[in-house]
């Protein structure tokens, strides 16, 4: 018997049980990570408010100090307009009084706008931080009942693994990458057995040479319908065991009329 077949189908029977596994979980664990990930964004978001708050609080000082200066420019100017002695002093004095108010209505009209804005972005500071809140209070819950729902099955799952790891340490790699390629694409199910001559996968008939040869369980073959590797029942019978036979339940009316029959 091809052992590195063997440990292949012995692979893919626990393969199916490790999905039926994270199956038996529902949409919790999908539900979670989406959740982190609302989280991480709005958290990010957030942040980004932030900054923002704290750039429009910088510049806000800094035009605040600056209107401070200018204010005290201005009151400058006025004031030696009365001293100057001759014209032109009177109009370097005078352009440079304008320049000033002219800055100081600019900045006066820059420092109103910061303060809406800035005051808009604390409102949404405070909502998004409320959001925020809320969003990771439901996320501790989700966590925590996936917690348990993995603590069910983490001990089932380790022993899982482990075995996988184990068999996968026993299989030719030759084997390992067709069954690699086609598990994804297959639902799953990349290793099937033969089935009274059909493929235990699709179904569909295996041809009949191919199917003597599979008995001896030294080779393999790949359904030329669906692509999956199939094997014979001497590899199935060693990791399944002896198929029950099929029995059949007779109603005891029937006992009765076949024996009158007789």
């Amino acid at each position: 018997m091809n052992d590195s077949l063997l440990h292949l189908y012995e692979l893919q029977k626990v393969d199916s049980q490790l999905d039926d596994l994270i199956e038996s979980r529902g949409e919790l664990p999908d539900r979670v990570n989406e959740m982190r990930r609302q989280v991480d964004a709005q958290r990010e978001q957030l942040n980004q408010v932030r900054r923002d708050i704290k750039e429009v609080e910088d510049n806000n000082k800094q035009l605040s100090s600056e209107t401070v200066e200018l204010r005290e420019k201005v009151d400058r100017y006025k004031a030696q307009q009365f001293d100057v002695k001759t014209t032109r002093e009177y109009d370097a004095i005078t352009f440079q009084l304008e320049e000033s108010q002219r800055k100081l209505h600019s900045n006066t009209e820059t420092i109103g706008r910061m303060g809406i804005e800035l005051e808009q972005l604390k409102s949404d500071e405070q909502q998004m931080a409320a959001d925020l809140a809320d969003m990771e209070k439901e996320l501790e819950e989700a966590q925590t009942a996936l917690g348990e729902v993995l603590a069910e099955t983490e001990e089932e799952e380790k022993t899982l693994l482990a075995k996988r790891q184990s068999l996968e340490k026993s299989i030719q790699q030759f084997y390992l990458t067709i069954y690699n390629r086609v598990r994804p694409a297959k639902g799953g199910v990349a290793v099937v057995p033969i089935k009274n001559g059909v493929c235990g996968g699709c179904y569909n008939a295996v041809p009949r040479q191919l199917a003597l040869e599979l008995r001896k369980g030294e080779k393999h073959a790949v359904c030329e319908y669906c692509g999956r590797i199939i094997v014979g029942e001497p590899i199935v019978i060693a990791v399944d065991g002896e198929p029950q036979p099929i029995t059949y339940e007779v109603d005891s009316d029937e006992e009765n009329n076949e024996s009158a029959e007789e």
